[in-house]
């Protein structure tokens, strides 16, 4: 009886001790009207905004677009009018697009606009890097593509460089620099790594290039094209030491050649380049090695778009004996061989002049696609087609040294030009030669005459002219002074 008493007082002590013991309610689930939706995305249109041109930027749906914001006719766009982004999943907010520049990456991205690397990947859809490309547009939040950001240099981390001794070099703290570049410590960054530090002065306008390039130019600045030629300008701060600067595109080699500069200006260097008229449209990197006069070291693979040419289509027919592939081909090898060595020096400056007198004439252009005898074969017009007479005189669009200058079974009778830098022009269906393998020959200069030999329906120059190792399109060069 006394153990029952006193476990019964030491109960009722506990139970004062604790207080109160709290009455559980049933908290009632919230209904799906009841359930707060976060605000979806938005986009404030701006003055020449379409619908078509927002939906292809945020790479959202049309449709979606225009049924999620309430717009029957696209004419009622005006600007300033707030837009819901629709399809955009975990991002809120007000969007902004920003063209991607040179020698970007995601990771300096990220680093440029203050954001995690995984969340600009999925708000751009961001599946291979391969797409980060320039002029690309780069969906942003609005705060991260403020104008007003804080300003940033470039590093490059040396062989064998540490963290710590960027630091010190760089008169700053190790974890500022590894916070600042979103690294998980002073350990992680890596030799040839890029990377930004504060700095009122700076500018990482260039993304992930090192702080010794200074800017990047491309001619045409629209871009590269199907059949055309293209140009890249590196241009390096005063007082850097270049000791090579190589390029891979497409499997093939591009050099770069120093170029002539002024006293104020630093080094520059130009690389010349063809992009085949059959290339698939699409985006294809160029692998860039910079080595350095003091022994540093840089290789990047910069993204680069090809868009689609303009070209036409015809039938011709030719006799049976010109379309047996064994014999194209041998002596397509043989063209190709000649025209894909890269030489020095260069021979040319300015636009090239027509290598006809009625150079405005042509039957047909570069780059048709050509359907030989019914679909017996196919293929492509490698140059261009003038109309000029049989017997009229053809002569040197410029300055170079006849490599070739022979006759052949599909091409006749023709001359081969090595203008150097990988630049070559060729002649063919030629009545007679001029030249010699192996003379130099100046701007109007005679090469030979036009006529109807080879695989021809008539009598005609066909002009092709190649750039690294590809044949482009030849009126390029005569109203465009590359590089």
């Amino acid at each position: 009886m006394g153990f029952r008493l006193l476990g019964l007082v030491a109960l009722v002590l506990s139970l004062m001790l604790l207080g109160p013991v709290p009455v559980l309610a049933n908290t009632p689930t919230p209904t799906a009207e009841e359930t707060p939706v976060p605000p979806q995305p938005t986009y404030t249109v701006r003055p020449g905004d379409t619908l078509f041109a927002i939906a292809r930027r945020f790479n959202v749906d049309l449709d979606a677009l225009m049924r999620v914001n309430g717009i029957a006719d696209p004419k009622q766009l005006r600007p300033g009018m707030r837009l819901v982004l629709p399809g955009l999943e975990g991002v809120q907010g007000e969007l902004t697009t920003v063209p991607i520049g040179w020698c970007e990456d995601l990771e300096s991205l990220a680093r440029r606009y203050d954001m995690d690397t995984q969340a600009l990947a999925r708000l751009n859809r961001l599946l291979t890097p391969q797409i980060l490309y320039p002029g690309r547009a780069l969906i942003l939040p609005q705060k991260a593509a403020k104008e007003d950001a804080p300003r940033k240099a470039r590093y490059l981390l040396g062989e064998g460089e540490t963290l710590l001794e960027a630091a010190v070099r760089t008169d700053r703290s190790p974890w500022s620099l590894a916070l600042q570049n979103r690294l998980a410590g002073p350990w992680a960054a890596l030799p040839g790594e890029v990377l930004l530090v504060s700095d009122p002065e700076g500018s990482s306008d260039m993304g992930a290039c090192p702080p010794q390039v200074q800017a990047l130019h491309l001619n045409p600045e629209e871009g590269l094209q199907q059949g055309r030629t293209w140009a890249l300008w590196w241009v390096f701060r005063p007082g850097t030491g270049v000791k090579r600067l190589e390029g891979r595109w497409r499997g093939r080699p591009m050099p770069f050649h120093p170029w002539k500069v002024g006293e104020t200006k630093g080094p520059q260097w130009v690389g010349l380049q063809g992009v085949h008229a059959l290339t698939r449209p699409q985006v294809y990197p160029l692998e860039v090695r910079l080595e350095l006069e003091d022994g540093t070291v840089w290789v990047f693979h910069q993204p680069l778009r090809v868009a689609p040419g303009d070209f036409r289509y015809e039938e011709l027919t030719v006799p049976l004996a010109y379309l047996d592939p064994k014999v194209g081909a041998e002596e397509s090898a043989l063209v190709r061989e000649v025209m894909s060595r890269i030489t020095q020096p260069r021979r040319w400056e300015g636009p090239f002049q027509a290598p006809v007198a009625n150079g405005d004439c042509i039957t047909s252009p570069f780059g048709t696609r050509r359907n030989y005898n019914q679909g017996a074969a196919w293929g492509y017009h490698a140059g261009v087609d003038f109309c000029s007479g049989a017997g009229q005189p053809v002569y040197a669009p410029a300055p170079g040294r006849v490599v070739l200058a022979r006759s052949l079974t599909i091409r006749g009778n023709v001359v081969v030009l090595d203008h150097g830098w990988g630049v070559y022009t060729g002649y063919w269906h030629l009545s007679r030669i001029a030249v010699q393998e192996g003379q130099e020959v100046q701007t109007g200069d005679l090469l030979g005459a036009i006529g109807g030999t080879g695989r021809v329906t008539g009598p005609h120059l066909h002009w092709e002219l190649w750039v690294g190792g590809v044949p482009v399109n030849p009126l390029d060069w005569l109203k465009t002074a590359f590089p």
